[in-house]
């Protein structure tokens, strides 16, 4: 049930039958199997009915949270709608409330009470990184400085 969990690994109702029966997750997804254009086609769908950029915004990052690959495959197939949700100007607005609409990590906080032990908390990050975005949060989209809740924009930046 890990790869369900694994928003890297979990494909949602995109698992084949023989998938399914493999990773001993039968059951635990609905029984149909979809494509990748069938669940890009029900994101959007869901998509449109949000009512606000902040609502479109979390939406996006829930999706992100359970399934990569197909948070991944909306965004590049529709980046001109999506980029202005995902990044500036929404993230601005997702910035202001990013304490109250925060789910999982997709960064790590480093603070000057980790002075001298940044190799540590370093380490518990989960993944070796590929790249990195650093801000100190102090001048967010000419918002000032909105301490830890600037942490959306790294994540933008990333999408």
């Amino acid at each position: 049930m890990h790869v369900l969990h694994d928003p890297a690994l979990n494909k949602g109702t995109a698992f084949t039958q023989e998938e399914r029966e493999r990773l001993g997750i039968r059951g635990l997804v609905p029984p149909g199997v979809a494509t990748p254009e069938m669940q890009e086609a029900r994101v959007l769908g869901n998509y449109k009915y949000k009512s606000s950029d902040l609502e479109r915004f979390i939406f996006l990052s829930d999706l992100q949270d359970r399934n990569e690959t197909l948070y991944y495959r909306v965004l590049i197939n529709h980046i001109e709608q999506l980029m202005p949700i995902v990044y500036t100007p929404t993230v601005g607005t997702a910035c202001k409330v990013f304490g109250h609409i925060f789910r999982r990590p997709h960064g790590l906080y480093i603070s000057a009470d980790d002075r001298g032990e940044i190799a540590q908390v370093l380490q518990n990050w989960p993944n070796e990184a590929r790249i990195i975005v650093v801000t100190d949060g102090e001048r967010i989209l000419g918002l000032g400085d909105l301490g830890t809740n600037g942490m959306g924009i790294p994540i933008g930046k990333l999408a």
